[in-house]
């Protein structure tokens, strides 16, 4: 009896002491783990660390613009804008001290400001305004970013007002 006993302190023994460590092994992963031997899939990525090149923007949401109570524009927007030379911003870069710079097609710098993260939601803070866009997804090679624009007002007669969802969809590059 004892004989199974050790036998079975032994196999477990050395099952447990073979087990690789699990972890996140991808170093530019803000939980690295250089003692993971295998990755399971916990990696998790930060939003600085190389640019992100804009791949699209989707818009959808309607619009409506009228002039002394009669319609001018009533209409439903839902489309997907690829052209590089269309997308804006075109290329992002978020900085470990929380500023941010924005470049076109040229490699020009368009814009920059400072930037903060609560949860899923980046705040930009442009030259210009704040900005607060919902991260719906982060991971090292891929950003998916939405927007929502509501504005109303009346300029010179005409009314307008929006509501809009923005989606930008971008790439790492490294």
């Amino acid at each position: 009896m004892k004989k199974i006993l050790y036998t079975l302190l032994a196999v477990s023994f050395i099952f447990t002491a073979c087990k690789k460590e699990q972890g996140c092994t991808d170093p530019i992963a803000t939980n690295y783990n250089a003692d993971a031997e295998e990755d399971d899939g916990s990696c998790a990525f930060s939003i600085t660390g190389g640019s992100w090149i804009t791949q699209s923007i989707e818009q959808s949401g309607n619009m409506t613009v009228s002039m002394m109570g009669i319609p001018i524009i009533d209409s439903v927007i839902n489309y997907t804008e690829t052209n590089a030379d269309s997308l804006e911003p075109y290329k992002l870069t978020f900085e470990d001290d929380n500023t941010y710079t924005e470049h076109d097609q040229l490699n020009t710098e368009v814009e920059s400001g400072t930037w903060s993260i609560s949860g899923d939601v980046l705040t930009v803070n442009t030259p210009d305004t704040t900005l607060s866009l919902t991260l719906n997804t982060l991971n090292k090679d891929n950003l998916s970013m939405t927007i929502n624009i509501i504005e109303s007002g009346t300029e010179d007669g005409i009314t307008f007002d929006i509501n809009i969802d923005q989606k930008v969809n971008a790439n790492r590059q490294w």
